[in-house]
């Protein structure tokens, strides 16, 4: 429901408007309401700055969250469409206005919107609309379907009214696409203008850029307002990343003294005439270092500006899209040089913390090592100049949703993660009412990816509750925002344990989840209290049975017995329990101590006489093994290789006594296991789908965009073989082509595998049907299917799966690793992805590959007509199938 508030007052507005409309003679349609922005008056906006690290952010697209005004919505040049993803669904600044109580009591007390500027409206080289923000044609001007700057002036007003604060997105990198080069691959930076091309109809007649801007025609000596550079064909080169288009955008010369003036100016108007309290910035690293110290930094800068208010904390926090490799920094470091390191001139306060984010969905979303987390941490602690002020997310508008890659329990473990650890929260719209799509509109009547209508503002939705509950809990604890980080338990094998603790003086939190999808043995866990403290639930995630309170033994420690997929906060009490003594007499005969095994090992003992205790290898419950101790206290059992993973990895195993409840310490040992040399399958797939032209009937055209290769296309695979050891299965794919020019994680890109497997032990709830490919299985069922491209890497069940609908989301998702010396792409399949078969015979391994788009997690469309980023064909309904290899069957 609309606030009768807002309603009344843009009653009283419309109905002045109208009234002085009719007076004049003037047709009252809003398309032909032309306003002088800068004769609006400033706000009054002497604001202090908050203590950031205690702020929690709410990030929303501005034309996909809320529509306030309707009469602003289609502007008459075709660039409204809510059917379309790609063009305007209607929201705007007063219909964010309008919903600033939901944004509050979730629990969100910043505001940070995609930039309310002026937009190119559709592109007709990309086939896509400035709906977003990002493509601007004014820095200066409110975009016409967002309002005018009188709405952007009363929603800072209302915003600070309620001692929230505003964060304006802003791009300094580049504007919308006004020219092109035709030919990027033959450019000659010695002739920048051969190729140029300016745009025709970029922009209607009746919106001229203003300058410098303006200064769009190509100059020889390559000076100017613009870099004249065609697109980055190449993300791993240092000159295109700096200077030449991204995406096609028009790449601003921000060397340029006149390009400089204007942004300076453009940018402390903002925060001036509206009262804006801090900027995210776009696209950071594709502008050189030099330039932030002077646009932050200089006396005529943002800063200079910022203080006049009273902003003496103003935030600026720079996108450096860059992660790491697990165990690796080199994200980190690439982010570091947008501080400015210890005696190098200052650029921005903070980095938006991809790292953390891409570490994050690698633990929950996919199951892989929770060892890789406390690494992450660990290295924002030592290596960021103040970790606390770096926004944490889980995903946002540029990336596929965390949901659509993982369960709700995995995505309330990653917030419980992220609103828990030093960092500023950032909590993406749609997050909190469990939205899948990355760009679904939240109000009723806006784009949604299923074409419904429907409205997203339920307070009353569980993952809202649950945000909530974790943002009043963060909001009410400074140990939480303040306080000390210390990881002090994690898996190197896989999916497990991962627990951390928070102090600050004498008020300490502890946080504990299980990534896995079995229960977990958390075993006598130190937690550097001494004997008897005692800990009390304040929240907890699909763990019913967590317990209220905890108390530390004799030894100051805890043991837990945690649920598949379940986490819980614990505060310290001030309050002295009883510690107990464990009672156990579990024995080993041998010492482990830096043990490597490579095959099936025996263990012996002595016990308690008579007793049942449990094997637990990685703390899984649900697989432990029961060993009988004999009436002289001997006991025997063995650890099985059969489902490690392979290569070299770190373990634990503990022999437990679940009568007493304790046994002996987790001991730690290594498996160390190769793929065999020899393939168990081979499959010569050359010659099909490497021209050009792919799918089913040879007759598919790849998009247009010259990043796919036309020649030696990346989606045609050459060869496949097969690997196996144990129940782990590896697929090793030798590409027509590898590229990663646009940095994904996974390392590859322009490619997307889907690999369905068909399991004998579960062909009861085997399925036929290709989840959106608009294709059937060419024999046979499927039980799992991997879906891999250069962003994600999920693996999901048959369950709930459809047409439309990938599946269930079950972990872990394969490993990718790239070898691009010689095109060849390895996933590799755990054992326990594959349910822990006790043997492979019969399980039949059928791929596909197209692309998939790394931006929503969609593969890209089949059109009759060609385009940048669609494949052509005869009918849209054809199969989305480029290449595929006949199905493989395993034997054992």
């Amino acid at each position: 429901m609309k606030n009768k508030k807002h309603n009344s007052l843009n009653s009283i507005k419309f109905l002045s408007l109208s009234i002085a409309l009719a007076l004049t003679g003037c047709h009252s349609d809003s398309k032909a309401i032309e306003k002088d922005n800068n004769a609006v008056a400033p706000v009054d906006n002497q604001i202090a700055s908050p203590d950031w690290q205690d702020q929690i952010i709410y990030f929303l697209m501005i034309d996909r969250f809320n529509d306030g005004n309707s009469q602003n919505n289609d502007q008459g040049k075709n660039e409204y469409d809510p059917t379309s993803d790609k063009k305007f669904s209607g929201g705007d600044l007063q219909g964010v206005t309008e919903q600033l109580s939901y944004i509050q009591d979730l629990g969100a007390t910043s505001i940070w919107i995609t930039p309310p500027v002026a937009n190119q409206w559709w592109d007709s080289e990309q086939n896509y609309g400035g709906y977003h923000g990002y493509w601007a044609r004014d820095f200066q001007k409110v975009d016409e379907h967002f309002g005018d700057l009188e709405d952007y002036q009363a929603l800072s007003r209302e915003i600070h009214s309620r001692n929230m604060f505003l964060i304006q997105d802003i791009v300094t990198n580049h504007v919308g696409n006004f020219f092109t080069y035709d030919n990027p691959y033959n450019y000659d930076a010695s002739n920048p203008c051969t190729g140029f091309r300016l745009i025709e109809s970029a922009l209607p007649a009746n919106q001229p850029l203003p300058y410098p801007l303006n200064q769009n025609q190509c100059k020889d000596d390559g000076t100017g307002s613009y870099h004249w550079t065609p697109s980055i064909t190449d993300h791993n080169n240092p000159i295109q990343e700096k200077t030449w288009q991204l995406s096609d955008l028009d790449d601003l010369n921000t060397s340029d003294p006149e390009v400089r003036k204007y942004l300076k100016e453009s940018y402390r108007k903002w925060i001036k005439d509206v009262g804006v309290d801090a900027y995210r910035v776009d696209t950071a690293k594709f502008v050189d270092h030099d330039f932030w110290n002077d646009f932050f930094h200089s006396e005529d800068g943002v800063l200079s500006q910022a203080k006049e208010t009273g902003r003496d904390n103003f935030l600026t926090f720079g996108e450096v899209f860059e992660a790491s490799t697990p165990y690796q920094t080199e994200g980190e470091e690439k982010m570091l040089t947008y501080i400015g390191e210890s005696g190098s001139p200052a650029q921005l306060t903070s980095v938006l913390n991809f790292p953390l984010q891409t570490t994050m969905t690698r633990v929950f979303a996919s199951g892989q090592p929770t060892d890789y987390l406390r690494f992450r941490l660990e290295r924002m602690m030592e290596m960021f100049p103040n970790p606390y002020i770096m926004p944490n997310f889980i995903d946002n508008h540029d990336m596929p949703r965390f949901l659509s890659q993982a369960s709700p329990e995995d995505m309330q473990q990653a917030l419980i993660t992220m609103m828990t650890v030093p960092g500023i929260p950032v909590i993406y719209q749609g997050t909190e009412q469990a939205i899948v799509n990355s760009r679904d509109s939240m109000f009723n009547g806006g784009y949604r990816t299923d074409g419904q209508l429907a409205d997203s503002f339920d307070s009353d939705n569980k993952m809202y509750q649950f945000i909530q509950s974790l943002a009043q809990l963060r909001t009410e604890n400074k140990v939480l925002t303040r306080g000390e980080l210390k990881v002090i338990a994690s898996d190197k094998a896989g999916a497990g344990i991962f627990s951390f603790t928070r102090r600050l003086n004498d008020d300490e939190a502890f946080v504990v989840m299980n990534t896995s999808s079995s229960p977990m043995l958390l075993n006598q866990l130190d937690l550097d209290q001494g004997a008897g403290a005692v800990f009390e639930r304040k929240i907890q995630s699909n763990w019913q049975t967590a317990p209220e309170t905890l108390t530390t033994n004799s030894h100051g420690e805890v043991s837990l017995e945690l649920a598949p997929k379940s986490a819980a906060i614990y505060f310290k009490t001030a309050r002295a329990g009883n510690a107990e003594t464990p009672k156990a007499t579990v024995e080993l005969n041998d010492d482990w101590k830096d043990t490597v095994i490579t095959q099936n090992t025996e263990i012996t003992g002595t016990a308690t006489p008579n007793a049942m205790l449990k094997l637990v290898v990685d703390g899984n419950l649900a697989v432990a093994k029961d060993i009988p101790v004999d009436a002289n206290g001997d006991w025997k059992t063995t650890i099985s290789i059969r489902h490690f993973a392979i290569g070299e990895q770190q373990h634990r195993f503990a022999i437990y006594y679940p009568e007493a409840k304790t046994g002996t310490k987790d001991i730690a040992f290594t498996s160390d296991l190769s793929w065999a040399d020899t393939p168990e399958k081979i499959i010569d797939d050359a010659g099909d789908a490497q021209d050009g032209n792919g799918g089913p009937y040879g007759s598919y055209s790849l998009p247009t965009d010259p990043s796919f290769n036309k020649d030696k296309n990346q989606l045609s695979i050459e060869k496949a073989e097969v690997y196996t050891v144990g129940s782990n299965v590896r697929l090793k794919m030798t590409m027509d082509n590898v590229t990663n020019s646009w940095l994904p994680p996974n390392g590859f890109d322009h490619v997307g595998f889907s690999v369905f497997l068909g399991l004998p032990d579960e062909s009861e709830k085997g399925l036929t049907t290709l989840p959106k490919l608009n294709a059937e299985m060419p024999t046979g069922t499927w039980n799992r299917n991997a879906v891999i491209f250069g962003w994600q890497s999920s693996i999901y069940n048959s369950t709930g799966a459809d047409s439309q609908t990938w599946g269930e989301a079950v972990s872990p998702a394969p490993v990718v690793t790239v070898d691009k010396a010689n095109r060849a792409i390895y996933l590799d399949f755990a054992s326990d992805a594959l349910g822990r078969p006790d043997s492979l015979d019969g399980i039949s391994i059928y791929v596909t590959t197209w692309d998939i788009d790394g931006l929503s997690a969609v593969y890209r469309p089949l059109d009759t007509q060609k385009g940048p980023w669609n494949f052509t064909g005869n009918d849209s309904a054809e199969p989305k199938i480029w290449d595929d290899l006949p199905i493989i069957t395993l034997s054992e």
